[in-house]
């Protein structure tokens, strides 16, 4: 087991509950930020994601950066999506390539499929098409460049995470709350989702595995819009009469929507079960039950 791992993304939402996850099996977290911080349970070094980066004393590195994608996007966020993913990852890769870091678990996402309607999709599918495909498929190489120096490397195509305090679980909370909820377009596109608490033992079954390559980080049963909408509904004893149409939410949102509201992804984390990982949420039910109790 390797007992010390470095975190790009410490203080972030994901990277707090890997980190306590961490420490509570007792090991060394090493945080890195932007700014100087203190903490008593973890030690902090500075990085901005340029020039150098200590990683002395640091066995493998998990690294959860990347800026925000469920916004409008503009050029100016692309070039913040990609600086913040690709960039980043590649002067990392450069950092651990010339250290005595042996595993590197890097950040990607669904997106990389596009959108396949009612297909599938396993590690081992083809990338999609689209602009958000084809920033996975740059973060993605810019990671595995880090197998050139004998380090094990993981991609880990996440899902919508679901998790009091994220920002998925909290924006569809809300509307839910106000009796707002509905839809999204005609509701058949799939919906890879996963329990925060299975995003963080995925990661850590990854640490601990030998397992390499790109790696889905997704519930074994993805649920489509409309029986999202309908189990949130019943979860939270709110109705969910207000569909939104997609040109609605094209108008709003702009790509985002084509390519993250309105994509259907019928994603199965092959990779996982066939490590045997035991999923504490297979079933969205259980997971909605979880987070409005």
């Amino acid at each position: 087991m390797i007992k010390s791992v470095g975190i790009i993304g410490a203080s972030g939402w994901l990277g707090e509950h890997l980190t306590a996850a961490l420490l509570e099996q007792g090991r060394r977290v090493v945080g890195f930020s932007r700014r100087p911080r203190e903490d008593q349970d973890l030690e902090w070094r500075q990085w901005d994601g340029e020039g150098e980066i200590d990683l002395s004393g640091v066995g493998a590195v998990v690294n959860l950066a990347g800026e925000a994608i469920d916004q409008r996007w503009n050029q100016k966020r692309k070039e913040e999506f990609y600086r913040s993913r690709i960039t980043l990852t590649g002067n990392l890769v450069s950092a651990v390539s010339a250290s005595e870091v042996k595993l590197l678990l890097n950040s990607s996402a669904v997106g990389i499929y596009g959108d396949r309607k009612e297909l599938l999709l396993s590690e081992g599918s083809k990338p999609g098409q689209g602009y958000l495909a084809e920033l996975c498929v740059a973060w993605e190489k810019a990671a595995m460049a880090a197998e050139d120096a004998g380090i094990r490397v993981c991609c880990l195509r996440t899902g919508v995470v679901l998790g009091r305090g994220g920002r998925a679980w909290e924006k569809i909370r809300k509307i839910f709350r106000f009796g707002l909820g509905g839809k999204l377009g005609d509701g058949r596109q799939w919906m890879p989702w996963i329990h925060l608490d299975d995003e963080i033992g995925g990661i850590i079954h990854c640490l601990d595995h030998d397992l390499s390559g790109p790696v889905n980080l997704v519930s074994p049963h993805p649920v489509r819009n409309e029986e999202l909408t309908l189990m949130l509904s019943r979860a939270m004893a709110r109705p969910a009469v207000f569909p939104v149409p997609g040109f609605a939410l094209k108008l709003v949102f702009g790509e985002f929507a084509e390519e993250g509201l309105l994509t259907s992804q019928k994603v199965d984390p092959a990779v996982l079960k066939k490590d045997r990982y035991q999923f504490k949420y297979t079933h969205l039910g259980h997971a909605l039950a979880d987070l409005t109790a």
